[in-house]
């Protein structure tokens, strides 16, 4: 959900969540990570300082203020289309629909990008996935019934 990089990741470290969620990713189930847990993915942020992310994707996270056209709102608080390629994710979800977004930090477009959106002149990175880890920077749970068609193909991929 919503937070800071470096406080969500001190937190998954002093809580043991950190190995449970290594474990569960070794395990070969799916993870999916969200807003920040979707950062989190990542093997570094940029958010206030350097901080060390899970590493589980290669890359790093950055401030959106950089990339923007001016005059647009940071942190970027609304709905914005989604452009999707195929992935179990975003089964029978068409694409350009609509996600809510909350988040001043950004993930570039990467070789583990499914699906991309833009917020003022640069596309950047809406959903990921490597394998059993899944990624969305959009709020599924604050996202209508878009977001809950998403959440349930998570849940059917977790099923199998």
């Amino acid at each position: 959900g919503v937070g800071a990089f470096g406080d969500a990741q001190a937190k998954l470290f002093s809580s043991g969540l950190y190995m449970a969620a290594l474990a569960r990713a070794e395990s070969g189930a799916p993870l999916l990570g969200i807003c920040v847990g979707m950062q989190l993915l990542f093997d570094r942020s940029l958010e206030f300082g350097v901080h060390p992310g899970l590493g589980l994707i290669p890359g790093e996270v950055r401030y959106i203020g950089e990339t923007v056209s001016p005059g647009l709102k940071i942190p970027q608080m609304g709905w914005n289309t989604v452009s999707a390629v195929s992935s179990p994710l975003f089964e029978d979800i068409p694409d350009q629909s609509w996600f809510y977004y909350v988040h001043s930090f950004y993930a570039e477009v990467c070789e583990d990008t499914v699906a991309v959106t833009t917020y003022g002149c640069r596309p950047f990175s809406a959903a990921l996935r490597r394998n059993n880890f899944f990624g969305v920077q959009f709020h599924p749970e604050k996202s209508g019934t878009t977001g809950s068609k998403l959440l349930s193909n998570f849940l059917e991929m977790s099923r199998l």
